[in-house]
């Protein structure tokens, strides 16, 4: 079963949201949620988003480490002001408080 490219990237968007999310305060899973945004970004030519998410690829190790759970949790996008507070997606909050 296929589906259109527009479901398929909102829908790996969507995955990435989440794991970026719940990996915010490992560097390791931090650091694979920006690359696989950073692959969805480069399959949608997206070169303001790829130049983010190539920089956040980069950074997420040494910055995890350093801030980690000092961090408001985001969703990762380039276009999102890092002073900005986001609210955490209800389905997310649910695994967060387990």
């Amino acid at each position: 079963m296929s589906c259109s490219p527009l479901t398929f990237f909102f829908n790996s968007f969507f995955a990435c949201r989440s794991a970026h999310i719940l990996g915010q305060t490992d560097a390791i899973a931090h650091t694979i949620a920006h690359w696989n945004m950073l692959k969805l970004a480069w399959k949608q030519r997206d070169f303001q988003e790829i130049t983010a998410q190539l920089l956040s690829t980069l950074l997420a190790i040494p910055l995890t480490l350093l801030y980690g759970t000092k961090r408001y949790l985001r969703v990762g996008k380039a276009n999102v002001n890092d002073s900005e507070k986001m609210s955490i997606p209800e389905d997310i909050q649910q695994i967060l408080n387990q």
